[in-house]
């Protein structure tokens, strides 16, 4: 070892420095000069003589553990039991397994990653910037798309090192693919087969993946493919996403006559509650029967409940081509493609208020939180939350929604190495990526109303060519004139619905067709391409200096549009009418052709009536509509549209009306391309500090970005629900320098005992959303005027582009404590001070129109702004133990743990309505895991837990701020059991969500209930062979 002076402790700080001695033994981490898949490499198998799979859960474990005592920097890893097998299901599943990394789910498989409480995380590919189709816009990665069985283990680098050109905020991901020198000479060949069964959807599902590869020694090819066809069951209960207002027993003035919002429904003069006066008039009433009118009580649009079956065919394929051109040089070239095709097929019902978020209802169960809140005429109020919904029924739809979602991706990389054995290593590497995400959304509504809430008083007003007038749905019910409860006391809703009602959703012919619409079409697509070279100079062992540079640039667009359908065009029963019709995206019975831009109308001036109303048990439906039983308790059995009948969103338009057109929409069609130039600089060293050995290494990362965006310029809305006309561009160019320092050392306290501590400058890009989004506005109908208006209720600002890219500082210090080879016990420390993020606020505007063009009031905008100062801090605790590592033999000998817990404690300076502090958006306080696992005799069992505490979904739930929504605290149990019947021969079963734990929302005070999501229990059975 290189003996340190007095002055090493002024050297350490400037150099900051770890382990080249670690770089030989498993190669240089991600951005270095080696191949990038070193990170997670075994020893040097350059004679290709040794087989270095890893198998079992024991050599798993040791391997993730060897390449954390390994690394340049604070990391952790996970790595595949076998050939085609990573620890769990799914890429996030096992990641989920780490410390201070969390997920959420997707119809139950693990999808976005966040680490420390952020989700500001980059995706690598064996070290260099991966594109997948689930993140062709975004930064958090989503795993949904990308088959498992494909990787040999993931990397998650908390701290960067300088030569790691594309990290994170608080951590990167690199997958880690297999290439033909990993494996042994010869031909190597594994395959699995396996069925799968979910205890909801009750279908037996197929998945096959395999491996083929050749390692001739200087040459060497490898091909992988991975296939399944899911279905999986996602269902929801509870308040549907439109949002919720405050609604308050005040009496107040609209246009001279006296409302309150609890009259609605009722004949005029008429109110629910208890009048309430003071000075001899009447100010209010009481509803919640506390005496006086000064409560206000969060009002939702509508409660729901529906099955949700989401199906994913899911392909993806992996090449790997090795050539050792000499002994110094080694090229590599790689390709990964990836295909899904998913469908969420929704089948429910809508119980909804007829004017948006109104209030036909009693709170016959409510509670005061203590907390003031102005409700929308700025009276200060108490706000309540509410348990129990008397309603007056209003709407009753039967719903059904189908998106389909098309990803593709490929991704390639071309490198070459040179190492001859000297001094100097290099290496020069170019990489490939695009992606397309296309989503199709359509639905369709039947109402078992009797439609005389709408215009005409339930009679549509059709051209004779049609048949004439069509009275809605006859013998329907007639809207408040039957009471319902929605109850959520025992945390689910439960609905009590009168017998009457009850009765008829059990005749298809009681129910009317009310809408058929597709909107919220996305079209993304984006490529990327980079260029880097890196080299590394060694003149000792004990010295190191690495330099590289890099461009890249990435291209997105993304269109969004709805799918417009003339009416009526050529209809000359009114001589004002357009020869051309009138364009609707709402093909709906509430919608009338009465609008100044255009209108159609018959002989005596009347509007007609867009949507064409027929009972479901109309010929045009025969075989379509089918009954579902529900996963809310007090729900009947329903007739919902099979929504498999929509997987074709244009052609299912067109059935109905013919010659539809996609109609863009501006606010949310945007394309940025973006360019980065960075280099790097970095020494590594180790020697002695008092006697103890350290490494460490420090540099700098320096990155310039830029980048333009093209944003639509849009004008008045258009009737009928199109979004507002493209009227032009408006291009805006930023360009932004960031200096990344980093640096890590790490000091063996003993032979076994080893301290760490890191510091770096991380930026993050924004996602691209949040800077070429535009204002989306939601238009709502208003009954209580005629003729009705659809009036604009609120708007979403997506997108700033003068937002800056998020930027942390990263510190953090760890002990690691190796007791063997598969057993480990660490804890850490970390602060992370976020000095611009992204933060959510609502604010109102006065420039908004209603549909009609004319502006009438402020509309609340949620938008994107800039935060500062937040912090993240927590600690890490982790073990990885087994038993076999201290001498236990025999039957115990064979059991193992591998257990961790995070505390993450953030403060994005905010505060709820309880006055709480807000954390981080998507950053769970408390997380822990827990496995225990046994292996021996060719049998290996494995049993995991995963708990997260609640997390903030978003800050302004509904535009209201303060009003936060929360996800409950979570439990996961899984299972997993092998056998090796043959040495080559393995059986498995695997076993995912074992106690059908649901997730639970709610908003700010646990008792205001929001919704749930329900999740099967997922079984496996397969076979795998390798040769």
């Amino acid at each position: 070892m290189l003996l340190v002076s007095a002055a090493s402790p002024v050297m350490l700080g400037i150099v900051a420095l770890t382990a080249t001695s670690a770089a030989a033994q498993t190669g240089n981490t991600a951005g270095a000069p080696a191949t990038s898949q070193d990170p997670v490499a075994a020893p040097d198998q350059s004679d290709g003589d040794a087989d270095i799979v890893v198998t079992g859960i024991r050599a798993s474990q040791a391997r993730s553990i060897e390449v954390k005592r390994n690394a340049d920097s604070v990391v952790e890893a996970i790595s595949a039991q076998d050939i085609g097998k990573l620890p769990d299901v799914t890429i996030s599943d096992s990641l989920q397994r780490i410390s201070g990394v969390q997920i959420r789910r997707s119809a139950g498989e693990g999808a976005e990653v966040n680490i420390r409480g952020l989700p500001q995380v980059t995706t690598l590919m064996n070290g260099e910037q991966f594109l997948g189709a689930n993140s062709v816009t975004s930064v958090q990665p989503n795993f949904t798309d990308i088959p498992s069985q494909l990787f040999s283990g993931a990397t998650v680098f908390k701290s960067p090192t300088a030569s790691l050109q594309q990290a994170g905020l608080t951590g990167t991901v690199d997958l880690l693919t297999r290439r033909p020198f990993d494996l042994k000479r010869g031909l190597t060949m594994s395959a699995a087969a396996e069925a799968q069964y979910g205890d909801r959807t009750d279908k037996f599902n197929p998945s096959v993946n395999g491996l083929l590869s050749y390692n001739a020694g200087r040459v060497g090819l490898l091909v992988s493919a991975a296939y399944s066809d899911l279905t999986l069951g996602n269902s929801y209960r509870g308040v549907q996403d439109y949002g919720v207002a405050i609604r308050s027993e005040r009496n107040f003035v609209d246009n001279g006559v006296t409302r309150n919002d609890f009259g609605v429904g009722l004949p005029a003069g008429q109110f629910r509650g208890t009048a309430v006066r003071q000075n001899g008039a009447i100010v209010g009433y009481d509803v919640n029967g506390d005496g006086d009118a000064n409560d206000a009580f969060i009002t939702p649009q509508a409660h729901t409940a529906w099955n949700r079956i989401t199906s994913r065919e899911r392909f993806g394929a992996n090449a790997s081509l090795q050539f050792q051109i000499n002994d110094a040089l080694k090229l590599t070239a790689d390709g990964f493609y990836t295909r899904q095709t998913q469908y969420d097929r929704t089948a429910g019902f809508q119980f909804a208020a007829i004017d948006w978020q109104s209030s036909p209802f009693l709170p016959t169960r409510s509670t005061n939180t203590g907390a003031g809140i102005r409700d929308q005429r700025g009276t200060l109020l108490d706000l309540n939350t509410v348990q129990t919904y008397q309603y007056d029924m209003p709407n009753f739809d039967s719903y059904a929604e189908t998106f389909r979602i098309k990803s593709e991706s490929q991704n390639y990389n071309l490198q070459l190495d040179w190492d001859n054995g000297g001094n100097l290593k290099a290496t020069v590497r170019g990489v490939y990526g695009k992606a397309s995400r296309k989503s199709d959304q359509s639905y369709t509504q039947f109402s078992l109303t009797n439609g005389t809430q709408w215009a005409y008083s339930g009679v549509g007003n059709y051209p004779a060519a049609l048949g004439g007038d069509v009275r809605f749905n006859p013998t329907g019910y007639a809207p408040y004139s039957q009471q319902a409860t929605v109850d959520y006391s025992s945390g689910a809703p439960v609905f009590t619905f009168p017998q009457a009602f009850l009765t008829q959703t059990q005749d298809l012919g009681r129910y009317g067709l009310k809408t058929i619409s597709s909107e919220n079409n996305v079209y993304q697509d984006g490529d990327m391409y980079a260029f880097r070279g890196d080299a590394e100079w060694s003149p000792s062992e004990q010295f190191s200096l690495k330099v590289g540079g890099r461009y890249g640039k990435r291209s997105v667009d993304q269109f969004t549009f709805e799918r417009v359908s003339p009416f009526y065009a050529g209809n000359r029963d009114n001589a004002q009418n357009p020869a051309a019709g009138c364009l609707v995206k709402w093909k709906a019975f509430d919608v009338n052709l009465n609008d100044g831009a255009c209108s159609v109308r018959d002989a005596s001036g009347a509007a007609y009536t867009a949507g064409y109303t027929r009972l479901a048990s109309d010929p045009v439906f025969a075989g379509l509509m089918k009954q579902y039983s529900l996963p809310a308790a007090g729900t009947p059995p329903l007739y919902v549209l099979d929504p498999k009948a929509m997987d074709d969103s244009e052609a299912f338009q067109n059935k109905f009306y013919p010659g539809s057109i996609n109609n863009v929409n501006p606010a949310d069609s945007f394309g940025i391309d973006l360019k980065q130039i960075s280099g790097y600089a970095e020494v590594s060293g180790e020697g002695d500090i008092f006697g103890l050995p350290f490494r460490a290494n420090g540099g700098l990362r320096v990155v310039n970005t830029r980048f333009s965006v093209r944003q639509n310029i849009v004008g008045a809305p258009q009737p009928y629900g199109l979004s507002g006309r493209d009227t032009g561009d408006v291009v805006t160019k930023r360009d932004f320098t960031d200096f990344l320092p980093a640096f890590n050392v790490a000091v063996d306290l003993t032979d076994k005992l080893r301290a760490r501590a890191a510091y770096s400058k991380t930026m993050t890009l924004l996602d691209f959303l949040q800077w070429g989004g535009g204002l989306n506005v939601d238009y709502a109908i208003n009954t209580q005027i005629t003729p009705n208006r659809f009036e604009a209720t609120g708007a979403n600002a997506r997108g700033n582009p003068q937002l800056d890219p998020w930027r942390a500082d990263n510190v953090e210090a760890s002990v690691e404590y190796y007791t063997g080879r598969s057993s480990l016990i660490a804890a850490g420390v970390f602060y992370i001070s976020v000095d611009s993020f992204i933060a959510n606020a609502t604010i109102f505007r006065n420039d908004i129109p209603d549909n009609d063009g004319v502006i009438r009031r402020p509309v609340p905008v949620r938008t994107a702004v800039q935060g500062e100062g937040g912090t993240l801090k927590g600690v890490e605790l982790s073990t990885k133990q087994s038993l076999a590592d201290y001498g236990v033999g025999g039957f115990v000998g064979g059991f193992g743990v591998d257990a961790n817990y995070t505390l993450s404690l953030g403060d994005a300076g905010l505060t709820d309505l309880a006055g709480n502090k807000q954390p981080f958006q998507d950053n769970s306080k408390h997380q822990a895991n827990a496995a225990l696992w046994y292996e021996q005799y060719g049998f290996q069992a494995r049993v995991a837990y995963n708990y997260r505490s609640k997390r903030l979904v978003s800050s302004d739930y509904g535009g209201i701020g303060g009003l936060a929504q929360y996800q409950k605290p979570t439990s996961y149990l899984d299972a997993s059991v092998s056998y090796d019947i043959l040495p080559n021969v393995t059986l498995y079963g695997q076993a995912s969500n074992l106690t059908a734990e649901t997730e639970r929302y709610y908003l700010t005070f646990s008792d205001q209930v929001l919704y749930e999501n329900v999740y099967e229990r997922r079984f496996i059975g397969g076979v795998r062979v390798k040769f």
